[in-house]
């Protein structure tokens, strides 16, 4: 993870020192769906910090990354509920269209931390890590504002931390719309 996130902060300085564009702040409230049996639903928020632009000699390619941090809580219909933050850095690369639309993959590495309090006052935490993939959108409405839309799928390995068991991978999707700040 450190890592990752190391790399990440690697390509954020390469991308705002030698590109164009340069930071941004950004906030974001998405829809996460787990991948489980009931498939539940729940509204998240994330905020992070990152850097993109375009290197001035490939015109509109388009390279940065992102440290994000995110926060969701999800109530199954047993009566259980589970308290998840997430942390993790990604990369971006793709295409600026009509100067002001861009078009991005997105590839990364988040950790998540899920506190789980079951219908009986029991409680769990379940740790994992894993690659988040996807794709987003940003458009320029002025000179330090954007917004764009994101859709990523997330695979956890998860472990118990009561029983240090390894429960299997579980994945997420989710779809978002944020806001972000340049400068």
């Amino acid at each position: 993870m450190k890592k990752i996130l190391g790399t990440t902060l690697v390509a954020m300085a390469l991308a705002s020192g030698a590109m164009a564009n340069s930071g941004y702040i950004k906030g974001e409230v998405f829809n996460s769906t787990a991948q489980l049996d009931n498939k539940p639903s729940t509204t998240g928020f994330e905020v992070g910090f990152g850097g993109d632009g375009h290197f001035e000699s490939t015109g509109n390619f388009l390279f940065g990354g992102a440290v994000n941090y995110g926060y969701q809580n999800y109530t199954f219909s047993s009566g259980t509920t589970n308290d998840m933050s997430t942390i993790g850095g990604e990369l971006h690369l793709g295409w600026t269209f009509i100067d002001d639309l861009d078009v991005f993959g997105i590839v990364g590495y988040y950790g998540t931390t899920m506190d789980y309090t079951f219908s009986d006052g029991s409680t769990d935490t379940l740790t994992g890590g894993g690659i988040r993939y996807g794709a987003g959108v940003d458009y320029t409405i002025w000179k330090h504002l954007s917004v764009g839309v994101d859709y990523t799928t997330t695979k956890y390995n998860m472990t118990s931390a009561n029983t240090n068991t390894n429960l299997g991978d579980v994945s997420f999707n989710n779809f978002g719309g944020n806001i972000k700040f340049r400068f």
